[in-house]
């Protein structure tokens, strides 16, 4: 299985979780000033976990260190910020960890649309 490795904090060791194979188109959606919708983004989620995951995303376009992303088929709106990039691959660290619920849910609407 496939491991996330999030950065750890200063003073905090780094932390590991399991990651889900999830291939879904999502949204990246950054905020401008007084909290208005700015700009959304089409982005490719190759895999998640609780603490983060790996999205394909347009190289040449640049993201703020902050930033949500929406999943298709899923109403939740994520917070992000951006840990890792290397050409279209895009690594982010949700804001908060997911609940496992929400990761079972995500899978169950994979599996269902066959994709």
């Amino acid at each position: 299985m496939i491991m996330h490795l999030a950065q750890g904090r200063s003073g905090r060791a780094a932390v590991s979780y399991p990651h889900y194979v999830i291939e879904r188109p999502c949204r990246i959606l950054v905020i401008a000033s007084q909290l208005k919708a700015k700009t959304k983004y089409q982005a490719l989620l190759r895999h998640i976990s609780i603490g983060g995951a790996m999205l394909d995303f347009n190289a040449g376009i640049m993201l703020p260190k902050h930033f949500f992303l929406e999943i298709d088929g899923l109403d939740e709106e994520i917070g992000c910020a951006e840990v890792h990039r290397n050409g279209s691959e895009l690594g982010v660290r949700f804001n908060m960890l997911l609940a496992q619920e929400f990761l079972s849910r995500l899978i169950r609407l994979q599996f269902a649309s066959g994709l």
